[in-house]
């Protein structure tokens, strides 16, 4: 990028005066002068997103990405431009909304910013006004993880054809530059690699549904049904007296966000800008003074379409791998989130969770939300060289252990390197994962020393930002942290380990495998309760935790004598979370009990597949005090399982060259499961045929297959090459 000349434009203070602290919009508007070759594209950043027009066409909904590659950064954008503007004077105009206000996913600048520069063209001088329809329309409920607003609309204040060339702005004052490229409050740029999000046409609900408000006051709520849980924005065509407020939120406890639209008089129509999510829409609108003609939404989504492909002889199965695909999808857009309706936070473990599942559900241009969700939860390191989550963050400081050992473990950068192959990324990020690394400890014993020293740990707000470190593991009760902890440090060990050995830093790998093993000895000796028939903590009161026994398996702690033994307690506790049940599942898998991890994946997870949610919830629905959110992808683990394990289909080398078959269908009769690598299509199906098994194959030309069909009885193979 050669954007070091480029200005930061921002709105004076004349016409910021008397504004929210947040939830500021504005229109920017210039002249573009292309002179002897057409300008192909734009670059473009922003705090915090904008709406492009070009000669009165929209060009970009919704740009830009929330600020934090780096905490004192922020992200710019390439605009293609199709067809590119011919030589001449063109105009610009961009709606600009300032979030104002620091989330989970963000960190606020403290100056609404707009900064572009045109290839092979000059733009400007700008022109600014706060947009006089706009207003904060306030929350459903607490949001102070969420850096958005809700997004009020005053149609009696509209400008008309602001966005077109003929409009006058002459009277409008001038933007005032900030500095450059690379200047405060807004940092140094980094480039947005993946494209901007899909949008659909206008559509029609599947059904609306008209019924009384609870309040009695005479108004109607419009149920109006989406055809599964989706990230969209509302729309309306109604007939109205003016001064009338329409209000529109979801059907859902923890949704915070509700839009808000103010009537002029006559017919018209409006489309929110800011996204929603969530299966069903309400429109309160009061019914004596408006009349209904059409609602409608659009969709929109991160720009990766569904490839991959699951399917098995059990509905239910089916069902499950198809909500935890649905899930994913509505929990990507700027970041990976743990929900997009409460916090739209990029939690570490639940992203390590979420890159496990792309790469057998979407298109390799979701690799790059990966890329991007590790590059940042690891160059946030502190100078003290803890790595905390989420981030972006404007007002959270707490480093969560468990979870950032599952980054720097075989699940996190290891996991993503092997099904991409991008070996530049494990390069770049590897000196901060063995700086954190580095931080842990051991005990005479042979123990970590825990983290933090004393358990229990809770965060603590300081000047209202929490901070500190948090000692969780999962939700739920009776939870042995100490050899969870002490499982996850060896899984981490063994991550850092394989990314030295591939960097050629063999030094370190060495020295990283005998800390695991050194843990492991340890760990053996000290959570190992021949008595109790499991791993605990001496003190631990309770039956022997099914998350701890599944990381003893997982992290090489448990011998496999020792395995019918951790068996016999995952068949009769059931204290994981979904969170943690995906581990639980697949030290079944490891263990050689794919009947125990199939028939225990159709009991635990049959409540969230029949609830009437296109999407999975962040807890069991059979937890009586709160399920959570209904859209969490932490849940969806076995999507994941379902592909690498029953199906048997995961990388043996970077990006998939070589990769193994290895299926472990348990109870199930028939499978088949796909997936876009980057060598190509792969795909593997197994069919129970009389006593044996038919198992077919395809994969690109070039690629070497290793096959492990022990657990098939009789089987007989077909392979086909594209």
């Amino acid at each position: 990028m050669n954007v070091n000349d480029t200005l930061w434009w921002c709105p004076p203070d004349s016409e910021r005066s008397g504004l929210a602290d947040s939830n500021e919009w504005f229109i920017y508007r210039a002249d573009l002068n292309v002179a002897d070759q057409a300008c192909a594209a734009l670059r473009v950043a922003a705090d915090s997103k904008y709406w492009l027009y070009v000669n009165g066409e929209l060009k970009i909904r919704e740009g830009g990405l929330k600020r934090g590659p780096v905490p004192d950064g922020s992200y710019m954008e390439t605009v293609r431009l199709d067809p590119p503007l011919p030589p001449g004077r063109h105009t610009v105009v961009v709606l600009l909304c300032y979030f104002g206000r620091h989330g989970f996913s963000h960190r606020d600048s403290g100056l609404p910013g707009l900064l572009i520069e045109p290839e092979g063209a000059a733009c400007g001088p700008w022109k600014v006004k706060r947009h006089p329809a706009f207003f904060d329309a306030g929350y459903v409920h607490d949001a102070y993880r969420l850096p958005e607003g809700s997004e009020g609309f005053d149609a009696r204040y509209d400008l008309t054809g602001w966005t077109t060339p003929e409009f006058d702005d002459s009277a409008w004052p001038d933007a005032e530059s900030r500095g450059k490229a690379g200047a405060a409050p807004w940092g140094p740029l980094e480039l947005r690699e993946f494209p901007p999000w899909s949008w659909s046409e206008p559509r029609e609900y599947e059904s609306v549904e008209a019924r009384p408000a609870p309040s009695g006051d005479g108004s109607v709520y419009y149920h109006c049904a989406l055809p599964y849980n989706a990230h969209f924005v509302p729309g309306l065509t109604i007939e109205a007296k003016a001064g009338i407020r329409i209000e529109v939120t979801v059907v859902q406890d923890t949704n915070c966000l509700s839009p808000a639209y103010i009537t002029r008089a006559g017919q018209q129509s409006h489309e929110f800008r800011g996204w929603m999510n969530g299966e069903t829409v309400i429109y309160k609108v009061p019914s004596n003074a408006v009349k209904v003609v059409a609602l409608h939404y659009r969709e929109t989504h991160y720009p990766a379409p569904f490839v991959g492909a699951f399917t098995c002889n059990d509905p239910l199965l089916d069902r499950l791998w198809e909500k935890a695909r649905r899930t994913l999808y509505v929990t990507m857009r700027d970041n990976f989130m743990d929900c997009p309706c409460r916090e739209r936070a990029q939690w570490p473990g639940d992203m390590v969770v979420q890159l496990g599942q792309v790469p057998y559900a979407l298109d390799r241009t979701a690799d790059l939300l990966v890329k991007k969700g590790l590059r940042e939860t690891l160059r946030w390191q502190r100078p003290d060289g803890t790595i905390y989550g989420p981030v972006p963050e404007g007002n959270w400081r707490v480093e969560l252990p468990a979870q950032m050992l599952s980054v720097i473990s075989e699940y996190g950068i290891w996991t993503y390197y092997q099904h991409t192959g991008d070996r530049a990324t494990i390069e770049e990020l590897y000196p901060y994962a063995k700086r954190y690394f580095d931080l842990w400890t051991l005990q005479d014993s042979g123990l970590i020393n825990y983290r933090p020293a004393v358990r229990g740990g809770e965060p603590q707000k300081k000047d209202g930002v929490e901070t500190g470190v948090w000692d969780w593991i999962d939700w739920g009760e009776r939870i042995d942290a100490e050899p969870s902890l002490n499982a996850w440090y060896i899984l981490a060990a063994r991550g850092i380990e394989k990314m030295a050995r591939e960097l050629g830093r063999g030094d370190e790998a060495q020295e990283a495998a005998q800390h695991a093993a050194r843990v492991t000895a340890a760990a053996r000796a000290a959570f190992w309760q021949s008595d109790r028939g499991g791993y605990a903590t001496p003190d631990f009161p309770h039956a022997p935790d099914d998350r701890v026994q599944a990381l003893m398996a997982l992290s090489g702690i448990a011998e496999p004598a020792q395995y019918p033994a951790l068996r016999k307690v995952l068949a009769t506790v059931e204290q994981a979370c979904p969170y943690m049940e995906k581990y639980v599942l697949e030290a079944l898998f490891k263990m050689g009990a794919a009947d125990e991890a199939v028939r225990r994946m159709q009991h635990r997870y049959r409540g969230l597949v029949e609830s009437a949610n296109s999407t999975l919830w962040e807890r069991w629905p059979e937890w009586s005090d709160h399920p959570g959110t209904i859209n969490h992808s932490w849940s969806g683990g076995p999507l994941t399982l379902l592909c690498e394990q029953v199906a048997g289909l995961r990388p043996l080398s970077p990006g998939w060259q070589r990769f193994l078959v290895a299926p472990a269908p348990g109870t199930l009769s028939a499978f088949r499961a796909s997936l876009r690598a980057p060598v190509g299509d792969i795909e593997v199906t197994g069919q129970q045929d009389g006593d044996g098994w038919q198992v077919d194959v395809r994969l690109p030309e070039g690629t070497e297959m290793e096959t492990d069909f022990s657990l098939l009885k009789d089987a007989r193979v077909r392979v086909h090459r594209t």
